[in-house]
């Protein structure tokens, strides 16, 4: 079978939120990958519409959030077209050096799902005292002339015609810390021992290396008053899944692992127990997809998403 991409030579610096270049390797530095959640309040959502005279998508997008003053949250989209497409794989097997397989995509993409993330970052490691405001997002789509369905980083598209939503986010700081063993660069937004969820909030959620997802984060919920929740998306790299009716719930383990790029379902909780329908569609290297219900899956470096309380 054919690879969808070549490793690219570009370590780490191309796809904003997942990993940096570290300069070389150090003695192990204590750093805590472990899940973290954070309780933030939803603002009112903006519409930022590309249109196909506008230019390339991410040029457009920095500067509409900069203008209209949004500095953190998350975005999504389920429909629309991007065309010339630019995205990244990442590649895990290639730590500790963060790698990434680049593609291009010509022609028209039909959008099927963008979801991610934006914050405010120095704007150089140099000169820290300026910020700019940074989306990651990760992209599902299908290309008109091959026909095929992929999902990955989604680094730009040179026009397109594409609504994307963007929530707000307040309450708390979201930032990103670097692991310094790995690069990694994790989303945090509050201490641990400030989580007290309630209706209404959104739970910001980032999981680290081997952790369970969703079963993690929903035993942590169910020992707060909540009764029900939805997700509002979940991004990122999984090691192995087990998928409900999918080969018997038989592990799936490609080598390069599963990039997720949709996720959707709710969970409810009862007397400090939880059941929960995590719908979700995730593209191995070979652009292979696996699509259904996630009993469970191992992250494979970073896993980060948004779930809302909803009663």
């Amino acid at each position: 079978m054919k690879f969808l991409f070549k490793i690219a030579k570009e370590r780490g610096k191309d796809v904003e939120g997942d990993f940096i270049a570290l300069s070389k390797k150090k003695e192990h530095v204590e750093f805590d990958t472990s899940l973290h959640t954070s309780t933030l309040t939803k603002g009112r959502e903006v519409i930022f519409h590309l249109k196909p005279k506008d230019g390339p998508l991410m040029a457009k997008l920095g500067t509409f959030l900069e203008e209209n003053k949004l500095h953190q949250g998350y975005i999504t989209c389920d429909n629309g077209i991007l065309n010339d497409m630019k995205c990244a794989f990442f590649l895990t097997k290639h730590k500790p050096s963060p790698t990434f397989g680049k593609a291009y995509f010509a022609g028209e993409n039909k959008i099927t799902s963008i979801s991610g993330f934006f914050l405010i970052i120095p704007s150089s490691k140099e000169d820290k005292r300026f910020f700019k405001t940074v989306p990651h997002l990760h992209v599902v789509f299908q290309n008109t002339r091959t026909r095929k369905t992929f999902s990955g980083h989604l680094d730009d598209a040179e026009s397109g015609n594409i609504e994307l939503k963007i929530m707000p986010l307040s309450g708390k700081t979201m930032r990103r810390e670097t692991d310094p063993n790995t690069g990694g660069m994790y989303l945090r937004a509050e201490k641990r021992e400030d989580f007290k969820p309630k209706v209404g909030d959104t739970i910001l959620f980032a999981f680290g290396p081997e952790e369970d997802f969703p079963n993690t984060l929903f035993k942590r919920m169910s020992s707060y008053q909540i009764r029900k929740a939805k997700y509002s998306f979940a991004i990122g790299t999984l090691w192995s899944i087990r998928l409900e009716g999918y080969e018997k719930k038989s592990n799936i383990t490609p080598k390069d692992g599963l990039e997720l790029s949709l996720t959707s379902g709710e969970v409810s909780f009862e007397k400090g127990k939880y059941s929960h329908n995590t719908n979700v569609q995730l593209t191995d290297r070979f652009g292979r997809q696996y699509e259904g219900q996630l009993v469970s899956g191992k992250v494979k470096d970073i896993l980060e998403g948004a779930i809302e309380v909803i009663s």
